[in-house]
């Protein structure tokens, strides 16, 4: 399950590579919501793989959490990310993750606690990251509940806006000096 644009620093060809290897081991289907410049060249590759997928170019944002509910892992396997908003929602609905240990997913994940890692320039490995959290059910429960609750405890937004101000506070004191 992916969410986000369809471009080429997604990297989601890797995506789909990964699940064409684990075809005839596992059951699985892809579903990918967004668009972009190379959903035609994912559908091809899809395709070609016999790796069935799904494409909602557009679905309503309030409805993006029971979507997060209903897969059984997330994966975000981007070239490179600033500070992921949609892994953090993922997390936020108790979902599986797997990333690209790339940019800010490096700073959101907690490799084996919170989610699984892995080399984005690798489909075996990533391959391998999907194969463990659909074969084994304990570790799945245990990556959700970890980044489920590692997200309520550092991105509260009653909190962050606490700090905010707080930190706006002593800057107009003077207290804080650039």
């Amino acid at each position: 399950f992916y969410v986000g644009r369809l471009s080429p620093e997604k990297n989601l060809s890797t995506l789909v590579a990964a699940a064409g290897k684990l075809l005839g081991r596992l059951p699985l289907q892809l579903v990918f919501i967004g668009d972009g410049p190379v959903r035609e060249r994912l559908e091809a590759s899809a395709r070609v793989l016999r790796v069935p997928v799904e494409f909602l170019p557009f679905v309503d944002h309030r409805k993006l959490p029971g979507f997060f509910r209903e897969a059984d892992v997330f994966v975000l396997p981007s070239f490179t990310e600033g500070h992921p908003k949609v892994l953090l929602e993922a997390m936020s609905c108790g979902v599986p993750c797997v990333a690209s240990a790339r940019g800010g997913n490096r700073a959101i994940v907690a490799d084996g606690e919170t989610g699984l890692l892995f080399n984005s320039e690798d489909a075996g490995e990533l391959a391998e990251c999907l194969e463990r959290v659909l074969t084994r059910e304990e570790l799945a429960r245990s990556l959700a509940a970890g980044a489920r609750a590692m997200v309520v405890e550092r991105y509260d937004l009653g909190m962050l806006v606490s700090r905010e101000i707080d930190l706006l506070k002593r800057v107009a004191r003077g207290e804080l000096r650039a």
